[in-house]
This record gives C-alpha cells, sequence and structure tokens, in this order.
C-alpha cells in the first residue's frame, strides 16, 4: 500500500480540485457555448427545410414560420444574454480575485496551523462564490425562455421527415406522379398468424402502401434472402375506419386496424413499429382521410390534377354502365360490368 498524504494535505488537494472548478465556472464558458450552440441551430434551420422541400416534402408547412419566429426571437434574446454574461462574470470577478489571493497566502504559509485557518476560509470562498455563479447562470438561462426547447422540437420534427424521406427514397414503390408523402414508419402487417410481412407503411395525400422490406427464409437470424416489394396500396377515401390498439404486456404492442369499403381486403390489421403510438398514427392517418392535412402545405398541389378528378367520368363509356364513385387517392376507375378501366 502506498503511503497516504497528511489530513492537510489532503484537504488542500480537494480544495485545489474545487478552486479550478470554480475558475473555470465563473468565466462562463458552458453558457457561452450553449449561447452558440442554439444560435447555429436556428441559423441552420432554413438550410434543412429547404432542402426538405427540394427533396419533394409539401407538408409540415409551419417549419418556415417556426424557422421565421425562432430566428427573431433569437436575435434579441441573444444580445441580452451576452451583455448579461459580460455582467455576471464582472460581478463575481473581485469575489474570485480574493480567492486567489487566499490561495497566494496559503502558499507562502508554513505553519499548518495558519495554513488550516487559510484552507478553512477558501472553502468558504469556493462554496459562496459557487453559489453566486449558479444564481447567476439561472438568471441567464431564465432569458432563454422557451426558445431553446422549441428550436429542439423544430430540429426533431425534420429529423423525422428526414427519415420519412430516406425510407421513401429506398423504397421500391410504384408512386403516382402527383401524391406527395406525408409520413413513413416501420410496421408489420399481421397477415395471418402465420404470415406477417415487416416492412415500411407510407401514408400520402392521396394512399396508404405498405412495403414489405425484409429477409425471409433464414434462420435465427442467419442467412435468408432480402425480400422488397410493394404488397397493397389502399386509397384513402377507400378507408372506412381506423381503430387503434394498446395490446400485448402493459400495452406495448401498438395495432392500428383499418376497416375498408373498396379493393382486395375488407380488413388490415397493421403492428406500428418503433414505439410509435397507435392513437397517435391513428389520428394522422385520418387527418390525411379527411383532408385536414392540405392544410399544412407547403407548396399548392396540383390543380390540373384536381379539376381531372372533379371532371372524372360517372357512366362507362364502354357499356354505358354507371361507374362506382372515386374514391380519394383513386388514379382509375373499372365498370363493374364490363370491366372496362378508365384513368383519371
Amino acid at each position: 500500500m502506498g503511503i497516504q498524504p497528511p489530513p492537510l494535505q489532503q484537504q488542500i488537494d480537494r480544495l485545489r480540485s474545487a478552486y479550478n472548478d470554480v475558475r473555470q465556472a465563473v468565466v462562463m464558458d458552458d453558457v457561452t457555448r450553449k449561447l452558440s450552440s442554439v444560435t447555429s441551430e436556428i441559423a441552420g434551420l432554413p438550410g434543412r427545410i429547404a432542402a426538405l422541400r427540394s427533396n419533394g416534402y409539401v407538408f409540415a408547412g409551419y417549419l418556415e414560420r417556426k424557422a421565421g419566429t425562432l430566428a427573431s426571437q433569437w436575435e434579441q434574446i441573444d444580445q441580452l444574454v451576452r451583455s448579461a454574461i459580460s455582467d455576471e462574470i464582472a460581478r463575481t470577478q473581485q469575489q474570485f480575485d480574493d480567492l486567489t489571493e487566499l490561495w497566494k497566502n496559503l502558499e507562502q504559509q508554513t505553519h499548518d496551523r495558519n495554513r488550516a485557518i487559510l484552507l478553512t476560509q477558501i472553502e468558504r470562498s469556493i462554496a459562496a462564490l459557487d453559489e453566486e455563479v449558479k444564481a447567476g447562470r439561472q438568471r441567464i438561462e431564465a432569458m432563454y425562455g422557451d426558445v431553446p426547447s422549441n428550436v429542439a422540437q423544430t430540429g426533431q420534427q425534420i429529423r423525422q421527415i428526414e427519415e420519412y424521406l430516406k425510407l421513401a427514397q429506398q423504397a421500391q414503390v410504384a408512386w403516382t406522379p402527383t401524391e406527395r408523402l406525408f409520413s413513413a414508419v416501420k410496421a408489420r402487417w399481421l397477415k395471418d398468424n402465420k404470415d406477417t410481412p415487416e416492412g415500411a407503411l407510407f401514408l400520402t395525400d392521396q394512399r396508404l402502401i405498405f412495403e414489405q422490406k425484409e429477409k425471409v427464409g433464414g434462420r435465427f437470424g442467419f442467412g435468408g434472402e432480402m425480400v422488397q416489394q410493394e404488397l397493397w396500396a389502399v386509397p384513402l377515401g377507400a378507408i372506412a375506419q381506423v381503430r387503434p390498439e394498446d395490446k400485448g404486456v402493459f400495452g406495448g404492442k401498438d395495432l392500428v386496424h383499418l376497416t375498408l369499403k373498396a379493393g382486395d381486403y375488407a380488413a388490415i390489421t397493421l403492428e406500428i413499429k418503433e414505439g410509435i403510438d397507435s392513437k397517435a398514427y391513428a389520428h394522422q392517418l385520418n387527418r390525411a382521410i379527411s383532408g385536414d392535412i392540405e392544410n399544412e402545405r407547403a407548396v399548392p398541389a396540383d390543380q390540373a390534377q384536381a379539376e381531372a378528378i372533379r371532371q372524372a367520368p360517372t357512366i362507362c363509356p364502354t357499356c354505358g354502365a354507371t361507374l362506382p364513385p372515386l374514391l380519394r387517392g383513386m388514379t382509375e376507375l373499372t365498370c363493374a360490368y364490363c370491366g372496362t378501366t378508365v384513368r383519371v
């Protein structure tokens, strides 16, 4: 075992460490770094949002306004905070200078009794200065208001949309020329007890699309073949009902049940993955079905396409029978009597 330093030396070492900590705290480098970090994040928001638009994402139109509002708010706060930092540093500088003088006196002392008295003074001075610095930091952080949290929230919203676009860019889906992506999540289609394909669920302004993307045929996580294919696409207008369900132990399995009024399936059940709440997803899906997401558009819808839908035929050009109603998201109509397909 090594020789332990005497108690007085242990106290000196402990207080020297505390002194170094408070010396760093007094200059408030961490506060300045946070200020610079928020400033950089806000400055980068317009470019990140522009990248979303250039990659085809037309929704979340509130992002541009949020970015502008945050920049305006922060411009005023930034100047106030920088001034406050300077004031706080100046206010505590004298206390720190007095503390430093005590250390100099300690280094000049040779008698343990005098050193012990000075160490007591140093300990009290460090504690008092540390409290002053913490109080100053709290005063400064109070000036930020909710801007940093709103910046973080906006950044998270952008990252989420970036993930949507990444999934869509990797997908092998037959997108229609005019549909626009709204969201993309990992999901499992609970087709039956033995067949439960896993992949991505894409919600656009026209359709809900499931793409299988998984390895099949392997065992215990090894081998198998990657399968990636679009399994179904349901026009939003064909969805009659959306019902969320929290299932499993402690409700940890998020299910969404769909009842359909047209198409190949009467009902579809999906498990929404990666911790996305089933109620939250059902809410967004219902917004898309009702057309409420159109209020989020940053880029206007294709008016020519909208006009074509309004003028969709109601009579079959081949046999004259009445065509089925055009549901939201459909791009063609099929006559139930003669099988003629009419593209809209």
